[in-house]
C-alpha cells in the first residue's frame, strides 16, 4: 500500500505502508510503516489505532496503541492516551502526562563519550 498525499486511513490491514506526506492512522494495521522523503512527512497514530510493527517517520503523532520500535529524524508525540510497546529514537520528544511507554528512549546521533 502507497500513499502519496494526506489520508486518513480507517483499516484492518495486514501489510506495509509507505507514504511521503501526512498519514493518520484510525484503524489496526500489522506491518511496518515507513512516512518519510519530505519535511512535511507525518505520521498520527490516532485513538482508537493499533500498529504492530516498526514505524520509521519524519515526524510521529501517536495517541492510540503501537507495539514496535519507533524511529524518527525530527518530532515524537505522545499524546495523553498514547500506548508503545517498544523502542523510541528521536530528535525532538513530547510526552503528555498519562501516557505509556514500555521501552527504552534514545535522542538520534546521540555521540557517547569515550
Amino acid at each position: 500500500l502507497s500513499i502519496r498525499r494526506q489520508r486518513q486511513m480507517c483499516i484492518r490491514d495486514r501489510g506495509n505502508i509507505v507514504s511521503q506526506d501526512q498519514v493518520q492512522l484510525k484503524g489496526h494495521v500489522v506491518g511496518n510503516i515507513d512516512v518519510n522523503g519530505s519535511p512535511n512527512a507525518q505520521l498520527s497514530v490516532l485513538s482508537k489505532a493499533h500498529v504492530e510493527g516498526d514505524i520509521s517517520a519524519q515526524q510521529a503523532v501517536v495517541d492510540g496503541v503501537v507495539t514496535g520500535n519507533i524511529a524518527s529524524t525530527g518530532r515524537v508525540e505522545l499524546h495523553a492516551g498514547a500506548q508503545v510497546k517498544g523502542n523510541i529514537s528521536y530528535s525532538t520528544m513530547a510526552i503528555e502526562h498519562g501516557a505509556q511507554l514500555y521501552g527504552m528512549m534514545s535522542k538520534a546521533n546521540d555521540v557517547k563519550p569515550q
